[in-house]
């Protein structure tokens, strides 16, 4: 307690009517979500792997704004922190370089392989 205050918690308790599910033992998020024109989420991602290849390739484009960002910042520190700055900053740059290559090489690992397999990959073989 913290000056005397004490927290407090309220619980809301709703009739068991809705899509949701809440008493079988679990929530089926797809239909219970609404997207903001009030479709059910399952509607629009019918599959998990439809949002995981949405998630991968934004991850892709911010990994691309962090580097870009690591490599502004190793400059600075090159150039504002004489020669502990330096070594700092090649470390810095060194980091960021190896998660740029490692990130290359898994889409280009990815690409090659749906090009063997022939697999359509959603989202990186289209």
């Amino acid at each position: 307690m913290f000056f005397g205050l004490v927290p407090t918690a309220y619980a809301q308790a709703e009739v068991n009517e809705s899509p949701c599910g809440a008493g079988t033992g679990g929530i089926d998020l797809g239909n219970c979500l609404r997207l903001s024109d009030s479709t059910k989420v399952s509607d629009v991602y019918d599959t998990p792997a439809f949002l995981v290849n949405l998630f991968v390739s934004n991850i892709f484009v911010i990994a691309g704004i962090v580097f870009f960002l690591i490599v502004i910042v190793a400059g600075f520190k090159f150039i504002m922190g004489g020669q502990k700055g330096a070594e700092d900053a090649k470390g810095i740059f060194q980091a960021a370089l190896t998660g740029f290559i490692i990130m290359f090489a898994a889409y280009w690992i990815i690409q090659i392989v749906a090009l063997l397999t022939g697999i359509q990959i959603p989202g990186v073989s289209e």
